[in-house]
């Protein structure tokens, strides 16, 4: 791998030197001969042939997008994105000198890298000008084919001449604006408890590490909306999570989905939606999560990953929601206590213990919580607890904006952060939920967001 290292030294030096032959987007490269040439979504593959012993090298040209980043900072959160959510590196890259070609400033870095019994060396080479960022990401693990990867390396040539980045513009195009952090002063966010808050210079991320690798959540740029949430949805979820597919290639976006809709605290529309994803080509299932916020004619976007059975991270994202604003934006008046009004069930169906317990909201700002049965008991049982007004408890209720305040007729007094929301798997129904949040909530312990069903 020495060999490889030093080969990727001369990467900015020699980025333009070689006549193009072929052109994809912003750049012109050569193809080395015998490698095969492979269209994806957002980009090309370059590979090496197979040569039957589990060697390989690849070169992946993506299309360029929309970024109002600096040049260090397009590298930095494709490096997150493109490197690290793709395979574990070793630390941090090792930096080239950075460069200026046709006006495009140019930053590139290496680094080891695994990817399950596979070790290599990953380059990245990040171009940002004219309002736009392209990037090439080159693996291999072996030196073999270190004259071809050269060879293509200096073949790389920029076919547009860059002017002064306007770092005020804003993207125009979702379907290419889908790239890297967004800037920290959108967001106005209360820390999950045991998750720690990680801001950059431009950047915002939640991270929390756990028995099986650290966790994420990042918080994006905000981007043109169509003015549909779920229509965005259908396209940005892959723009994010690009390279990768659905868990069964060909299934929409759609089709094994979790989706979620509902308004923030602050009275903005979000949806939110849960796939089982793969990279292309892959076997290994993660479970991918985008949640989109309406605000105005722009979407901000915010995505995470977990473990297929993880819940660290789903756990998260319902704390934010009760809490989560975006700034600049004017708050939007929500009537919770005409929401709430009727009886609301800690579970569903009709047989066996499915309603764990049951609570009544009047209008009148009076709530009982039915006397819950150690035996087995459905749907019916409670019903009639409520039919016949046979109560454990009872208090009455207010609202201060999202906080649902209970006072018992002891005067003990109780808050909860509470939130309206559906939520549908696949194609079924949507379905409608209440959930709850302990206002003084232990700081080192995050809770399951229990939903409640209204019957």
């Amino acid at each position: 791998m020495k060999k490889i290292q030093t080969v990727f030294a001369f990467i900015v030096i020699t980025i333009s030197c070689f006549a193009q032959k072929q052109a994809f987007d912003v750049l012109n490269y050569t193809v080395p001969k015998g490698w095969n040439k492979t269209e994806m979504t957002k980009g090309i593959q370059l590979s090496a042939p197979n040569d039957g012993k589990g060697n390989y090298a690849s070169v992946i040209i993506l299309s360029s997008v929309a970024t109002t980043a600096s040049s260090n900072e397009n590298f930095t959160n494709s490096w997150e994105k493109l490197v690290k959510g793709t395979v574990a590196v070793s630390g941090e890259p090792t930096l080239q000198e950075p460069a200026i070609e046709k006006g495009w400033n140019v930053v590139s870095g290496q680094a080891n890298y695994t990817d399950g019994a596979n070790k290599g060396w990953v380059t990245l080479i990040t171009a940002t000008g004219n309002s736009k960022m392209v990037n090439v990401v080159i693996m291999t693990n072996t030196d073999k084919y270190q004259t071809q990867i050269l060879d293509l390396i200096k073949s790389l040539d920029l076919n547009e001449t860059a002017t002064a980045q306007n770092n005020n513009t804003v993207p125009s195009s979702s379907a290419s604006a889908v790239s890297g952090s967004g800037n920290k002063n959108i967001y106005s966010i209360t820390v999950p408890p045991t998750w720690s808050l990680s801001a950059g210079e431009n950047s915002l991320m939640l991270e929390k590490n756990t028995t099986t690798g650290k966790r994420i959540i990042e918080f994006m740029s905000m981007i043109k909306s169509s003015g549909n949430l779920e229509n965005d949805m259908s396209h940005i979820f892959f723009e994010v999570f690009d390279g990768w597919e659905t868990r069964i290639p060909g299934i929409t976006v759609f089709t094994e989905a979790t989706c979620e809709k509902g308004m923030t605290c602050q009275g903005l529309n979000y949806y939110m939606m849960s796939n089982s994803i793969k990279k292309r080509g892959g076997s290994d299932v993660i479970k991918a999560t985008v949640l989109l916020v309406q605000a105005g004619d722009k979407v901000a976007i915010i995505n995470s990953t977990d473990n297929i059975l993880g819940s660290e991270v789903e756990m998260a994202l319902h704390f934010l929601l009760f809490n989560l604003r975006i700034k600049g934006v004017g708050e939007k008046s929500i009537n919770y206590k005409q929401q709430l009004i009727g009886t609301w069930a800690s579970g569903s169906g009709t047989y066996g213990n499915s309603l764990n317990s049951a609570t009544i909201y009047t209008a009148d700002g009076k709530s009982y919580v039915t006397i819950q049965s150690s035996t087995t008991s459905g749907y019916d049982y409670y019903n009639n607890l409520i039919k016949t007004k046979q109560f454990k408890s009872q208090s009455v209720y207010s609202f201060t904006a999202n906080v649902l305040v209970r006072k018992s007729s002891s005067g003990s007094e109780s808050k909860y952060f509470i939130r309206f929301y559906s939520r549908r798997y696949g194609d079924r129904p949507w379905e409608s939920y209440m959930s709850l949040y302990d206002c003084d909530y232990d700081k080192n312990r995050i809770e399951t967001v229990v939903p409640f069903q209204k019957i």
